[in-house]
């Protein structure tokens, strides 16, 4: 007698999970689609699964009548409790149509038209005949008449299936182990024979097919006249139809996160615990683009230059390098190898303009030497293949350019006020003869354009005042790459970068009809002065600024870069350019000479990858040898010893499986409840493993903090790793044997780590910190307070009543920040006169928390499993209040406030991200930049978030949001303030990835938005450039 609300079509059934879907081919009648499905039954029927806890997975086909607009239940099948995908397989003429089924111990065929139904059991690995087998992901290849899927299986096993038939008969469907490659979350078959493998951990694969299984000898093939009970075993082996092209870095999941710098590199470096299982890495990410050495060699003396030019201009390549000494200068010839030479004949293959202190000697081709004496010291030259600017002591400017006949000539002079400390000319633009500006730099602290033009040479067009010394300035025309060369041209804009001797560079806009200077940007590069080169990158103009790093000013996929170098500092460099090495870099360092060139253009950070045995759970760093320590364990397989012995048998029946790789076959594969686990020591400068201690077996670390024991009451004790583990740990349903708190100390020579003690404890421990000379855990659902014995932890205090268990402990001060694993913060002091602790303030709304950071004394930010990240604050007066009246107080803290602590945090900001969120830091990415707050996700994305310092950039960019959530709308139009707000409504937090729309709009919807803004294009641009700048 209940009133509901029920649908007229079949489709909408109630009390029914839905594991998978897909659509049947069956050419032009009516759709018809398949599901697997499990009704759970009503609440109130006694005889529902709900009570019975007896439920039949079905597999159900359901047709969609296309004239009366109705879906109707075609036919019920019941199928294996296991089944968990469906694929379509091709209907007529291509195929038999029907849907095939992956089961955990069998491939089903059903086709629901002609009622047939075969089985084909699956090859099995050695060794593993009982274990099961589930498809995680599947693909087809199809050409004309001929069609096969790939099927790969959890442990990283493809099966290529095969299905017989004629017209609409199936005979039989075979299944053959086809390779090994790491467990993907999708397939892609591409038609032009490659193959695309989307790793669930591990860098993703790009595959090239050799061969489709036909031509093996011993091919391990099942087929459905096999009884589904019966077993075919393979060995993995080497990839034999696959080849492997090139892999997609992929940072899938990250457990835990820091930032230091270990390396005295002057910039942090993050350190990354990266993936799963055999495929898990330790991934150290450096801010910069990544640099391939391709020669190095020492030089008799420390050079105070160097060029490279080529023997024509015309030519391809560089030929010569030209490196000058104080005492001389160096030509080194450039061929299969790069070596000094005595004769360079430069002056006859083309006319040659030396540049001297004393004046200017121009070599022609016929060898006639015409030179141009001065009569003070030349201090400052700068050329192109037409025009010669020099600079006199005393300010005085002299231009030169060729005429007609090839005759080096002096056009104009100009005297200046100040000294001229550096020169540059720009390039000759395509179809002109002579590049129209010269840009110079002054001791007056100003930089100054000239016109190059013959009606108005050396006429002043521009002045831009400078705040420090100028040190080097660059001309150079830069744009976005088009495959159009005529849209390329007339997008080209001229620069002026001023670099300054306090290592900051300055880049303007200059009109290119006026000589006008508009749009100035800023950027701090270092600590030292600023040198400018310019170079080429990706077959375009860019410059090389040299500073206590070397940075990279490009475009690329319309795209502006400035990007440091990952490598040593450059005191000199020059564009080079050769037969083995197309775009690259030749540079001094100190006496030694180094050619580079530039990899992986566009990216931001470049990475080093470690390997590791199992599953990273927690990075440490020492605070004295700064060695990472980090934890590592994984369920379901075996400690090291034992796999060896696996791995033994196994090469016993095939030799080959002692050249294959762990991270590519994967290790073996137990029941619930065994555990491999180890605690690894790396050096981080080499980044080479100092030790790597095996944990008993079936024993998981948990969980691990380094933490210095007060000794006798005074601070300075030994540092000391605490280790928690779990014993036949089962996640679920939630089981142990035995956990522990085990404790080791460092040696300080082998810097190994050595077991002093393991402490039992009745429940999980999750978490460590250190506190006033002692251990505070969260063991359970209890905080506990440890001091250090001879014999195990002693304890000292506890709290006991949290929820569902204690997963992060912060302290900041007096205070301990404790996250409830499903009850958000908690915030405690502890009286050391009563061995007590007492909360007095928590969190209103109930969060699972999976990360939590302390911004302040009074902030902290936390991200729960919902995808969130907030921030919460306490009550302004709370110590005061406490202070004051501490009797009062206590009877608050003893009844509590609504069922909590006697004060609440504000919540100030809430934002969904989309991704799990593991890890939070809050750090800074350079010496010279501002606190961030660093985030990791559990799909490898790496975030920050970056306070806002006044009110004015608060408005601008809460405008500039709001403005883009109407224009740049996503490709499904889902609405932008919804989808952040989708577990509670987005409050104090702008979407930068939303903002960064901004610049890949068309420039006329650009203009629009800057006018609502007040603004212009080029100023909101700049405005977030430099929040950019002030991140990295």
């Amino acid at each position: 007698n209940k009133l509901t609300i029920s649908s007229p079509l079949e489709a909408h059934k109630s009390h029914t999970l839905c594991f998978d879907m897909c659509g049947v081919d069956v050419g032009y009648e009516n759709p018809l689609f398949a599901c697997l499905e499990v009704d759970y039954g009503e609440m109130d029927d006694e005889m529902s699964t709900m009570y019975t806890g007896e439920h039949k997975k079905m597999l159900t086909f359901y047709e969609m009548d296309l004239g009366l607009n109705h879906v109707v239940r075609k036919s019920t099948d019941e199928v294996s409790l296991t089944a968990h995908a469906l694929i379509t397989v091709p209907g007529d003429p291509d195929g038999p149509g029907g849907v095939l089924v992956c089961c955990e111990e069998y491939l089903m065929y059903k086709n629901s038209v002609h009622e047939q139904t075969l089985y084909t059991p699956w090859p099995k690995r050695f060794g593993e005949e009982k274990k099961t087998v589930f498809i995680t992901s599947h693909s087809i290849f199809k050409i004309k008449d001929y069609f096969f899927f790939l099927l790969q299986s959890d442990a990283g096993d493809i099966f290529k299936t095969m299905i017989k038939f004629t017209k609409d008969t199936v005979h039989s469907v075979m299944v053959q182990y086809f390779d090994t490659i790491a467990p993907t979350s999708s397939v892609c078959v591409l038609k032009t024979g490659f193959l695309f493998a989307a790793s669930v951990f591990g860098n993703h694969g790009y595959y090239k097919f050799l061969s489709i299984g036909e031509e093996e000898e011993k091919p391990i093939r099942t087929h459905s006249g096999m009884k589904k009970t019966d077993t075919l075993t393979f060995v993995p082996r080497k990839l034999t139809n696959l080849g492997f092209i090139d892999e997609l870095p992929n940072f899938s999941c990250i457990t835990d996160m820091k930032v230091d710098d270990l390396t005295g590199e002057g910039n942090p470096q993050i350190y990354t615990l990266v993936g799963g299982g055999s495929r898990s890495t330790l991934r150290v990410l450096r801010h910069g683009l990544a640099v391939n050495e391709m020669a190095s060699s020492g030089l008799p003396a420390k050079p105070i230059s160097v060029w490279t030019i080529k023997g024509k201009c015309t030519d391809q390549y560089d030929k010569y390098i030209i490196l000058s000494f104080p005492n001389g200068t160096l030509v080194l010839s450039i061929g299969e190898n790069v070596k000094e030479i005595y004769d360079s004949g430069m002056e006859t293959s083309k006319s040659t303009i030396y540049v001297f202190q004393s004046g200017v000697r121009h070599i022609r081709s016929d060898k006639k030497i015409n030179q141009w004496s001065t009569d003070g010291k030349i201090t400052k030259a700068v050329c192109n293949p037409r025009q010669v600017v020099i600079a006199l002591a005393g300010g005085e400017i002299i231009y030169f350019e060729l005429d007609s006949t090839g005759q080096l000539a002096e056009m104009e002079k100009l005297t200046q006020d100040s000294e001229i400390v550096c020169l540059d000319i720009g390039a000759i633009p395509e179809g002109r003869e002579r590049c129209k500006f010269l840009a110079a730099g002054f001791s007056d602290l100003t930089v100054k354009l000239f016109s190059l033009e013959p009606e108005s040479c050396l006429t002043k067009l521009a002045t831009q005042a400078l705040p420090y010394q100028p040190e080097s300035v660059c001309l150079i025309e830069m744009s976005t790459h088009y495959e159009n060369e005529e849209l390329r041209q007339s997008t080209a804009q001229l620069y002026i970068h001023v670099g300054l001797s306090n290592g900051v560079l300055l880049r303007t806009a200059v009109d290119n009809v006026t000589g006008s200077l508009t749009d100035t940007r800023t950027r701090f590069l270092g600590s030292k002065a600023v040198k400018l080169v310019k170079i080429t990158v990706h077959g375009q103009p860019a410059m090389l600024a040299l500073s206590s790093r070397a940075w990279v000013s490009y475009n690329y996929l319309q795209r502006y870069f400035m990007t440091p170098l990952t490598y040593d500092p450059l005191d000199y460099a020059s564009n080079f350019c050769s037969a083995d090495c197309g775009e690259g870099i030749v540079g001094t360092n100190g006496n030694t000479l180094r050619i580079i060139s530039i990899e992986k253009l566009g990216e931001i950070f470049n990475q080093t990858v470690v390997p590791l045995r199992y599953t990273p759970r927690k990075l440490m760093i020492h605070p004295e040898t700064h060695n990472l320590v980090m934890i590592e364990s994984d369920h379901r397989t075996c400690g090291e010893a034992e796999k060896q012995k696996i791995k033994a048998e196994l090469i016993e029946e095939s030799k080959e499986y002692a050249e294959l790789q762990e991270s590519q076959v994967g290790g073996p594969r137990k029941d619930k409840g065994n555990w491999g686990s180890c605690i690894r020591v790396v050096e981080p400068i080499r980044l080479e493993t100092i030790e790597v201690l095996e944990l008993p077996p079936d024993e998981a670390a948990v969980s691990a903090a380094i933490v210095t024991f007060s000794v006798h009451g005074q601070s300075g004790g030994e540092l000391l790793l605490v280790v928690g583990t779990v014993k036949n740990y089962v996640l679920k349903p939630k089981s142990f044997t035995e956990c522990y708190i085990n404790t080791y100390a460092f040696d300080p020579k082998s810097q190994k780590v050595i077991l002093l003690h393991k402490t039992p404890v009745e429940d999980i421990p999750m978490c460590f910190t250190a506190f006033k000379g002692k251990l505070l855990a969260g063991v359970g659902k209890t905080l506990r307070l440890y001091d250090l014995g001879k014999a195990k932890l002693l304890r000292k205090s506890e709290q006991r009543n949290f929820s569902c268990g204690v997963n992060t402990i912060n302290i900041y001060g007096d205070r301990i920040f404790v996250t409830d694993m499903s009850d958000s913060f908690h915030v405690l002091r502890y009286r050391a006169k009563e061995s007590q602790f007492y909360e007095f303030a928590d969190d209103v709304l109930p969060r699972w928390i999976t990360s939590a950071c302390v911004l302040d004394y009074d902030t902290v930010i936390g991200a729960d499993k919902f995808e969130n990240i907030f921030a919460c604050r306490l009550p302004q007066n709370v110590d005061e209040d406490i202070e004051e009246d501490p009797l009062t107080y206590k009877f608050k803290w003893e009844t509590g406030y609504l069922n909590g602590a006697a004060f609440k945090m504000e919540q100030l900001c809430n934002y969904f991200y989309g991704e799990l969120i593991t890890t939070l830091v809050k750090t800074s990415l350079a010496s010279t930049s501002n606190e961030v707050l660093l985030f990791a996700t559990s799909m490898g994305s790496i975030g920050a978030l970056y306070p806002f310092e006044t009110k004015e950039d608060i408005e601008f960019f809460v405008h500039l949001e709001m403005y883009l959530r109407i224009e740049s709308l996503p490709l499904c139009g889902r609405d932008h303030q919804m989808y952040r707000s989708f577990f509670g409504p987005v409050k104090n937090v702008i979407d930068g990835d939303l903002c960064e729309q901004y610049t890949r709009m068309e420039y006329a919807k650009q203009k629009v938005l800057s006018e609502e803004l007040d603004r212009t294009p080029a100023e909101v641009l700049k405005k977030l450039e430099d929040i950019r700048n002030k991140i990295l």
